[in-house]
């Protein structure tokens, strides 16, 4: 038999990065001589250790054994409590061990680092960054960030957020757009530094940290690249140069070689202009005949023969909040049916609503316009579309994309124009 005790509070208090340490009393109650291993169980187990781990004693003896818990000051032990065991194994009686049972609380602790990505950029009309916030600490850290010009209003910095948490261990990245208000044709580069303030607490309100600040330097160019200028002036001497050339050298040899050959052509243009005449005033009758003939044919023809046909309807719709839906039409020549093998939605600037495809007043589909940005349909056997029936494009305009007042989606459509009678 063993008694197995675990002496003092099983609640021990630590801070990361420093130690706590506790005692238990291992007594042989056997009859004979026996070896005891000790060791530590449970989420603890990778940072606490037993001294001795290995303890003999004699019937009746007793040792104490010192367990010591040392968490690392870093994010992979979480602030908090965590439940240990110590297990003691004999050697005599393999198949028994005893446990003694309690708890580690873990201290929280602030470790916030920033870094700007990358810290200098250069552009006429807007830099880019990235800020990325990493926590080292071992409890959830809320955040404000706070941006500032120390230059007073001569840059404008939007963050992509400005409030957000941050687990432990983990890195969240923000999206930093730096632009001036001022802008400029010529001139040398004008340096605009900046800063992001982060103000920082435990996500319970407990801990407060210090505010860590981030410097960046966004350089502003002109807005004319350096080559303009000098390519502009050096055009500007060429054309002078040509333009004297042409006058001094050029312009009176061309002016005499024409004069003669302008002669000589007159002339011959003369006979042959009086031999024209005549010829065309007798096929002028032989040719209306054939051209009316022709014209006839074609006309026949094209009306009793399938043709392709390549159509888009594009839209314009204004946003509205009642979800009406607003119409755009296309309609075959009179009197001609067409059959529809494939329709393409396109949404290139991905507005928000919903678009329908109609034939007179039967829907052929539907979509959300969140749904796609090119989304094409194919049918094998053709969507009829009968004589003198519109197809209509209808949009429900929410939101307009990017750069737009209005949605404008369209539906590009390929079909087969069915001869003149045919339903």
């Amino acid at each position: 038999m063993t008694a197995f005790t675990l002496l003092g509070d099983p609640v021990l208090l630590v801070e990361a990065g420093e130690e706590a340490a506790c005692e238990v009393l291992v007594r042989n109650e056997g009859a004979v001589v026996d070896q005891f291993a000790v060791d530590v169980v449970g989420e603890t187990r990778e940072w606490a250790t037993a001294v001795p781990e290995v303890v003999n004693l004699m019937p009746g003896g007793e040792a104490t054994v010192t367990v010591r818990f040392a968490p690392p000051r870093g994010p992979q032990v979480a602030a908090g409590s965590h439940a240990f065991g110590v297990r003691l194994r004999s050697r005599e009686y393999p198949d028994r061990s005893a446990v003694v049972e309690g708890h580690v609380e873990v201290a929280p602790f602030l470790a916030l680092d920033a870094e700007l990505l990358p810290a200098r950029r250069r552009g006429s009309r807007k830099a880019k960054y990235r800020l990325a916030v990493e926590n080292a600490g071992n409890t959830p850290v809320r955040i404000e960030a706070e941006p500032f010009d120390p230059e007073d209003d001569q840059v404008r910095i939007r963050l992509d957020r400005t409030l957000f948490t941050v687990p432990p261990g983990t890195v969240a990245l923000l999206r930093v757009l730096v632009r001036p208000f001022e802008r400029f044709l010529r001139g040398d580069p004008r340096p605009h530094p900046f800063e992001l303030k982060l103000i920082h607490e435990s996500a319970d309100g407990v801990l407060v940290g210090d505010p860590l600040t981030t410097k960046g330097l966004m350089t502003q160019e002109r807005m004319l690249p350096k080559w303009v200028l000098p390519s502009l002036a050096l055009l500007s001497a060429l054309a002078i140069v040509l333009t004297t050339l042409w006058f001094a050298v050029l312009a009176p040899n061309v002016k005499e070689i024409a004069s003669s050959e302008v002669a000589g052509q007159v002339s011959a243009a003369s006979s042959a202009a009086e031999a024209a005449n005549a010829a065309a005033s007798k096929a002028n009758g032989a040719q209306e005949d054939a051209h009316a003939q022709l014209s006839a044919a074609a006309a026949a023809s094209a009306a009793n023969t399938p043709t392709s046909l390549d159509f888009r309807i594009a839209t314009f719709a204004a946003p509205v909040a009642d979800s009406s839906f607003q119409q755009f039409g296309y309609s075959a020549p009179p009197g001609r049916a067409m059959d529809i093998y494939a329709i393409t939605l396109q949404n290139p600037r991905q507005d928000k609503g919903f678009i329908r495809v109609s034939v007179g007043s039967d829907v052929l589909l539907e979509s959300g316009l969140a749904n796609f940005t090119d989304q094409p349909y194919s049918y094998a056997k053709g969507l009829h579309v009968p004589k003198d029936v519109p197809v209509t494009v209808s949009v429900d305009c929410v939101t307009p994309g990017a750069g737009s007042v209005r949605c404008t989606p369209s539906a590009s459509f390929s079909a087969q124009l069915l001869p003149a009678g045919a339903g």
